[in-house]
């Protein structure tokens, strides 16, 4: 008798336990799966980002690759406006640009390196944008707008592009004449692992070699 009111004060400790308790549970659970169901809906949704956003730059590349340039530049439409939080809008606009120098249109790749160098997040990516700008500014004429992105203070730390940034540099100076500086500028970036025949052969038309 004992053990049966023992059992009835357990189940009825276990209903007011629920009663207080139960809806907070359901909701956890409710919120745990919703929370896994959703995590899983927006990995599907990247990946189905990432798949077409290929796909675009796979045409991209053909179309380039064939000088289909009108077709190129709709593609990179859609890739900077679809996609534009991806690393393809970066591609994009890089290929466009590199596009635009090989048909001389040095106003156009000006304007999209100008483009990644400030939506890009991603600073390898800034980088090269700022090295290909400069060398834009030097074939269009203006080595002093070059040296001026190359040693702008937003332009931080190069990094591992530090070597490019002084070969660079060296090649601007030298079409302001500045033969001294542009000098100083090969050594560093040999110094700095930028070692080639061609910078070195640069450097030795100076004729500067002892100073």
């Amino acid at each position: 008798m004992a053990t049966h009111i023992h059992e009835e004060e357990q189940v009825e400790a276990l209903k007011r336990w629920w009663k207080e308790n139960g809806t907070a549970i359901i909701a956890g659970i409710v919120l745990g799966l919703a929370g896994i169901f959703g995590w899983n809906a927006w990995q599907n949704h990247r990946q189905v980002q990432a798949e077409q956003a290929s796909a675009l730059y796979a045409q991209l590349l053909d179309a380039v690759d064939r000088r289909q340039y009108s077709l190129a530049e709709g593609l990179v439409q859609r890739l900077t406006t679809e996609f534009g939080s991806t690393a393809y809008a970066d591609f994009a606009r890089l290929l466009a640009a590199k596009a635009a120098v090989d048909r001389q249109d040095l106003e156009n790749a000006k304007k999209y390196l100008g483009q990644v160098l400030t939506r890009s997040g991603d600073p390898d990516f800034r980088h090269l944008a700022r090295l290909r700008l400069a060398r834009v500014h030097l074939a269009d004429g203006h080595p002093e707008d070059g040296l001026k992105l190359l040693t702008a203070p937003d332009a931080g730390d190069p990094g591992s592009f530090g070597g490019q940034y002084e070969e660079i540099k060296g090649d601007l100076y030298v079409a302001l004449g500045r033969l001294e500086q542009a000098a100083a500028a090969y050594r560093k970036a040999i110094e700095l692992g930028r070692d080639h025949g061609y910078l070195r052969m640069k450097l030795n038309d100076l004729g500067l070699e002892s100073s």
